[in-house]
């Protein structure tokens, strides 16, 4: 049995698409790593935060705009596997949302029960998972150490999740903020929220969060690999790298 609960970011894919279409006033391109989060729970237990994309996803453009490359090896699934975890023995799969860069992987962990926010768009989702409706909170592992919360303003029914540990606790954000900056703007630095207000008063509280001790984890930033704090339970490996 593990003495604590882990995370392992597990990058699973880039994307590349117009600065302005994820940062207002941004110039060029930007590239963006694509991330789950593997949680390992003190009693060996493992969920996933966020699931990738799609391996139909590589080499496709999304919308016009967004360039999708997944490489050979670098889905979820495989990633789990590497990270010494079989893919059939994820039994919870939270998603922040139902954007294609986050449910792309679902399919790949058949077993896994799907937690989305009541209020979240579900049109894109597998419909072979058992799925559970969230409402404001939910305890991923029925022990208080994980807990899934509302951060709404993004989409209608985005939510993040809280791993607990000594001195505070670490928050993988999705895309209630994308950068390590985005928490330093108060004001609407992404271009398409889709409630501004509910986007900023969002951003408030993941940054009162953070000035309380937490680690929050932005969605789309891989430089967060490099600030993890002491008795953090992130886990930076080779796999939360291309």
């Amino acid at each position: 049995m593990r003495r604590t609960t882990e995370i392992l970011p597990l990058r699973c894919g880039t994307l590349r698409a117009p600065g302005k279409m994820l940062e207002r006033g941004a110039q060029g391109d930007f590239t963006l790593p694509v991330y789950a989060f593997l949680i390992i729970h003190a009693s060996g237990r493992a969920a996933v935060f966020d699931a990738g994309l799609a391996p139909s996803d590589h080499g496709q453009v999304s919308f016009e705009a967004f360039h999708n490359e997944l490489p050979a090896g670098h889905d979820v699934a495989a990633r789990v596997a590497a990270a010494g975890i079989e893919p059939g023995r994820i039994e919870a799969l939270v998603l922040s949302h139902t954007h294609y860069d986050h449910v792309g992987g679902a399919p790949l962990l058949p077993n896994a029960r799907v937690l989305v926010h009541r209020r979240e768009e579900l049109r894109t989702l597998d419909a072979a998972h058992d799925m559970l409706l969230v409402d404001e909170t939910h305890d991923v592992f029925g022990d208080g150490s994980v807990q899934v919360f509302a951060t709404p303003g993004h989409t209608c029914g985005h939510q993040s999740l809280r791993v607990f540990r000594e001195g505070g606790a670490d928050v993988l954000a999705g895309d209630a903020c994308y950068f390590c900056r985005s928490l330093d703007h108060e004001e609407v630095d992404q271009p398409f929220p889709f409630d501004k207000a509910q986007y900023v008063a969002t951003k408030r509280r993941l940054a009162a969060m953070r000035a309380r001790g937490d680690f929050v984890v932005p969605g789309h930033d891989e430089r967060f690999l490099d600030q993890i704090p002491p008795g953090s339970a992130v886990r930076a490996t080779a796999l939360s790298r291309l």
